[in-house]
């Protein structure tokens, strides 16, 4: 088996980029993607780890960007050093930075005993984000987990929420694919229920460029998947699958296997990879 989503400490998992291999190696898995939130640095520990111990290591990133709900894009099989994604990855980093502020001071106000000086001691130099102010606050006992900190304040329209500035569909894809990558459509089930209908939102995206879907995902149902996989075949999209493994902050979610029902077999892997020898 194989699994082309996951996230380290580096943005908002809790397994250090070498845990993350060795995790995968103790689970039989002979292929991994690092696919942190707008930043590659794990992604060289985890391939010189993988090679270390025999696990193939794919380099890749997950993008957010500005659409209707929020979007992100998956970029595999990337050249980490390329100019122009990291350049585009240091404005989404500068967004962040932004961001965070807000939200702390949204929370004191609502009289929540919180600082960024406590943020930055949880994220111990990875990039902060959201979860890591979760942590702060279930450490310090206003809630029982880090999921109830998103159900209550921190989640999409909830009281702590601040809109992150990202960048548009085409730009991420453009960023990816000038890096010599694959764009892939991460968890696409959210498409499936927009009113436009879903067949033009993925043309929309094929449009600028987008090479593939995740199909295979923790969160997708057994109907979604098998809808997802028909709009694959019929808009010539590559397929991909991934559980989107967080460690502890979704420990409903195992690596490889997802919530019990994921298995992403090698043949997609060596489909991507035919893609990529081709481009």
């Amino acid at each position: 088996m194989i699994d082309l989503h996951i996230h380290t400490t580096i943005s908002d998992g809790t397994y250090s980029p070498e845990e993350v291999v060795l995790l995968a190696k103790e689970k039989g898995l002979s292929a991994i993607a690092i696919t942190d939130h707008d930043t590659t640095d794990g992604v060289k520990m985890a391939v010189k780890k993988g090679q270390d111990v025999g696990i193939k290591v794919i380099s890749g990133v997950e993008i957010s960007a500005d659409f209707e709900i929020e979007m992100h894009i998956l970029g595999l099989f990337i050249d980490v050093d390329n100019t122009l994604l990291q350049g585009k990855l240091k404005m989404l980093e500068m967004f962040r930075k932004e961001r965070n502020p807000k939200i702390i001071e949204k929370l004191r106000k609502m009289g929540y005993d919180i600082s960024m000086e406590d943020v930055e001691r949880v994220a111990a130099g990875d990039v902060i984000g959201r979860p890591h102010i979760a942590r702060v606050l279930v450490q310090k006992g206003y809630f029982e987990d880090t999921k109830a900190v998103f159900e209550n304040l921190l989640g999409f329209g909830k009281p702590a929420y601040v809109k992150k500035e990202k960048l548009k569909p085409y730009e991420a894809i453009e960023a990816i694919k000038k890096a010599g990558g694959l764009a892939i459509l991460a968890h696409p089930h959210r498409y499936l229920y927009l009113e436009e209908g879903p067949e033009d939102v993925f043309e929309e995206l094929k449009e600028y460029g987008l090479d593939g879907i995740e199909v295979y995902h923790s969160d997708h149902t057994d109907r979604e998947t098998k809808q997802l996989f028909e709009i694959a075949r019929k808009l010539d999209f590559l397929i991909s699958g991934g559980s989107d493994f967080h460690g502890a902050n979704k420990p409903d979610i195992e690596m490889g296997r997802g919530r019990g029902n994921l298995n992403v077999g090698e043949e997609i892997l060596e489909e991507l990879e035919r893609k990529v020898k081709r481009r």
